[in-house]
């Protein structure tokens, strides 16, 4: 039967391959995503800049007659020149949502409300009967 001490070198022996093994693992996924994120980087700035060269090449040359000369599909240059096209932002929605009653706006004109246009809208509210 093995001691306590035998036991104890057994399971550190088993867990420091183990340990071995996840270090070099994270290690080198560590290092080939970081590869990775630069040689991305890198392939973008080629992208933007043959989409440039190929829309500042228009004036000359088609994109068919440029995908003939270099057996890259006319498909691929396409992409290359929406890389190159800054991106546009994104369109913010015009606030149609309708005044709280008992704002400010509302207690100053009773009746009246403001539309997302700038129109005001005046409610027709029924009035009280006089009292006779």
């Amino acid at each position: 039967m093995a001691t306590t001490d035998e036991i104890r070198r057994r399971v550190e022996l088993a867990d420091a391959e183990r340990s071995n093994r996840r270090l070099a693992t994270a290690q080198l996924v560590g290092e080939l995503a970081h590869r990775r994120t630069v040689l991305a980087a890198e392939l973008n700035e080629v992208d933007v800049k043959l989409g440039e060269l190929i829309i500042e090449a228009e004036d000359v040359m088609s994109l068919p007659e440029l995908a003939s000369f270099t057996d890259v599909p006319a498909d691929e240059l396409t992409k290359w020149t929406a890389a190159s096209k800054p991106k546009r932002g994104r369109k913010r929605r015009a606030n149609t949502r309708p005044l709280k009653p008992g704002t400010s706006s509302d207690q100053s004109k009773p009746g009246v409300h403001e539309t997302s246009s700038g129109t005001e809208v005046v409610s027709q509210a029924p009035q009280p009967a006089p009292e006779r």
